[in-house]
């Protein structure tokens, strides 16, 4: 993946910021979306902020996350 293309997926986000997400499955995480990565495995990565251990960050592929309702 170029660069170019990089830059193109972290400008078509899955979730806004401050939006609260968790895990789908697996370990749980829970907290709110506070930034964006992408590499050329994961063109689309999520980087949340816990809700309970503020300041502690995980990131993961956007389609391992769902909204909290």
């Amino acid at each position: 993946m170029t660069t170019t293309e990089h830059l193109h997926q972290l400008s078509t986000h899955t979730f806004d910021i401050g939006t609260r997400v968790r895990k789908k499955s697996g370990s749980e995480w829970e907290g709110f979306v506070c930034g964006y990565y992408s590499t050329s495995l994961t063109p689309n990565g999520v980087c949340v902020e816990s809700s309970t251990h503020k300041g502690s960050v995980q990131i993961y592929p956007a389609k391992a996350l769902e909204i909290v309702k």
